[in-house]
């Protein structure tokens, strides 16, 4: 088509148009803004709904973002150049990067203000922590460690009552690593045709290969690999089944896979899975600590009407040994009451009563036997 005035004078009005839709309002920093030391706003480059991109005399861009609160992000301050600026009595957030795309605007949002990986496990430090130190550290930083002649794992086993958050604490481990996520069950690995759990072994682990680096998880790892000397003698297809996991289990570092068990019976697992080599992390998980217990109260509690002056650390304390189920069913009673005492919220004192009504799902035997496992702990 042949270039005319009035092509030009559409195409003016198109870009006028455009420009008009993406930066509609005046732009909060004026070129010269000195963010820090011989670093200034060269222009706004543009205005993406709640974020506005300015080029910098640096070569770099600054993301100003008008409807983020500092309270609201995640703490990942190591990991963006973050500025804080108060404008016209007004605190906003920014982000310096080195590049500008509206996919990297998402990102970076997405990042700073969705939970994911251990940020989303409440309370639980101690058990973080050692996750951190001795699984994920080496993992991540895998040189520094073979300098030293040291181990990366090969694979950890997390045991403990049930409903304490096993799978959910392993798949938020794969999220922190940025690792892919298998779970095989036992159940699906099991076939009626004659060696054909072997060859479904074989299957999950050259799927987690294709997919490394990745998590396989196996959840009630006692009914893959229970302990051979209490199989029958004509059991010799479970034998082929437990040796060939703990085949793959011993290649499994070398292809960027970490084999996650979790069981409910450590006593009935292969004592063959603990060698060294093998399972060389293995950690209690036990139930909600005092400030996951107080996280859950809120957690559950969020979207009721309550009364904020909950005491919650109180309730924490008057909690121990229940669990996520135990305080959801908790929480549940004490809304129901105040709906039959036609109450506007729910209070305390309807929380305390529900407290004392239920006992926790776990007992202190169950604790006490399982701090009979208690050697399986490396520290």
């Amino acid at each position: 088509m042949p270039v005319t005035s009035r092509t030009v004078n559409t195409y003016v009005q198109h870009l006028i148009k455009y420009k008009y839709m993406t930066n509609p309002t005046k732009p909060l920093l004026h070129p010269g803004y000195k963010l820090k030391d011989k670093l200034s706003v060269v222009a706004r480059v543009e205005k993406i709904f709640f974020t506005e991109v300015y080029s910098l005399s640096n070569d770099k861009f600054l993301y100003l973002f008008t409807n983020i609160q500092q309270d609201e992000i995640i703490d990942r301050s190591q990991k963006y150049d973050l500025v804080h600026l108060e404008i016209s009595g007004k605190k906003y957030l920014g982000v310096i990067t080195d590049e500008h795309s509206h996919d990297k605007i998402t990102a970076i949002i997405d990042d700073l203000t969705v939970l994911r990986g251990f940020d989303c496990v409440a309370g639980m430090r101690p058990l973080k922590a050692m996750l951190m130190n001795d699984v994920i550290e080496p993992l991540m930083n895998p040189e520094k460690y073979k300098k030293f002649k040291l181990g990366i794992p090969n694979g950890i086993l997390l045991f403990g009552p049930p409903g304490c958050g096993k799978t959910f604490i392993v798949k938020k481990l794969a999220e922190q690593l940025g690792y892919s996520f298998i779970e095989m069950n036992p159940s699906s690995v099991a076939t009626s045709y004659v060696h054909g759990a072997v060859g479904n072994i074989g299957k999950v682990f050259e799927m987690a290969r294709l997919q490394a680096p990745s998590i396989v998880f196996i959840d009630e790892i006692e009914g893959l690999i229970p302990k051979r000397e209490e199989l029958s003698s004509s059991a010799d297809i479970k034998k082929e089944e437990i040796n060939e996991f703990l085949l793959q289990l011993n290649n499994a570092g070398s292809s960027k896979i970490l084999v996650v068990g979790a069981t409910n019976r450590p006593h009935m697992i292969d004592t063959a899975i603990l060698r060294s080599g093998r399972m060389d992390k293995r950690i209690f998980v036990g139930p909600p600590d005092l400030e996951a217990r107080r996280d859950l109260f809120k957690i559950c509690l969020s979207g009721r009407p309550y009364d904020k002056k909950i005491d919650f650390e109180k309730l924490a304390k008057m909690s121990e040994n229940y669990v996520g189920s135990d305080i959801e069913l908790i929480v549940t009673e004490a809304a129901r009451a105040a709906v039959l005492e036609d109450e506007q919220m729910v209070n305390e004192k309807m929380l305390i009563n529900a407290i004392k009504k239920f006992t926790p799902s776990i007992s202190v035997e169950e604790i006490a036997y399982y701090s009979q496992f208690g050697d399986l702990e490396r520290s």
